[in-house]
């Protein structure tokens, strides 16, 4: 999943931004969703760290409740240095800000401009290419095409009595048709992930603590316990490794 949110309280202008991320979209065959947020309250961190997916961000500074430079630095201090980040406005003197705000922006566009479009398209080109580089787990469900990043799963877990294995986030659950031997072809070259079960392989960057004598694994609100005693010693070694 593709996710374009868009920070900015002026309808016209977000408008405006919606058609050029339709424009670009065009043909791709990224499952995406665009969010528009007019301003900020308590529920917008929430619904921000709810997405799964690919985030690329479109900032405007000044808008109610927090600052897009604020926002960014928020993002950033949370540990995504990952999501794209474009900063649009009006506002140029904030430049330097940007600069030396290590917020690691990919651009700043001025609505003073006669390109802005133009420029935005761009960025979200730009954007979109190095967002497609990361490490990402591809898969189709319900005809739908996704790409959930590693750092966003926190297990991989084989379903009982069928061939479906379920991939765990923090806030979604998605079966696909594969096996845990299939899957672990695919991730096992990352060193974040580790197979502790025949049917479970767990990300280790998600994992908040585990008890070895019951054989849980708690990843911060989800847990399993598909730990078998001949991994627990691996997993140890790694975690404390890490």
């Amino acid at each position: 999943m593709l996710n374009f949110i868009i920070y900015e309280d002026n309808l016209e202008m977000r408008i405006i931004y919606e058609r050029v991320i339709l424009e670009f979209i065009g043909r791709k065959s990224d499952c995406y969703r665009i969010i528009p947020i007019s301003k900020f309250d308590d529920s917008t961190n929430k619904r921000l760290d709810s997405l799964d997916g690919r985030k690329i961000y479109i900032l405007d500074i000044e808008v109610p409740g927090k600052s897009g430079l604020d926002l960014a630095r928020d993002i950033r201090v949370k540990g995504d240095w990952f999501s794209q980040i474009i900063i649009i406005s009006a506002f140029e003197d904030f430049k330097l800000d940007i600069l030396y705000g290590k917020m690691l922006t990919l651009d700043f566009i001025s609505k003073n401009e006669n390109n802005t479009e133009k420029r935005l398209l761009e960025a979200l080109s730009v954007a979109y290419q190095i967002s497609s580089t990361r490490q990402f787990f591809s898969f189709q469900q319900n005809g739908e095409l996704f790409h959930l990043p590693y750092r966003d799963i926190l297990y991989f877990a084989k379903d009982l009595n069928d061939n479906y294995t379920s991939i765990i986030t923090s806030s979604d659950t998605y079966r696909i048709k594969k096996s845990i031997s299939e899957i672990e072809k695919i991730v096992g070259n990352d060193l974040c992930f580790l197979k502790t079960h025949q049917s479970c392989i767990i990300n280790l960057d998600n994992v908040q603590s585990v008890d070895l004598s019951k054989s849980t694994i708690n990843f911060g609100g989800k847990e399993t316990n598909l730990l078998s005693r001949e991994h627990k010693k691996e997993l140890k070694e790694r975690l404390i490794h890490e």
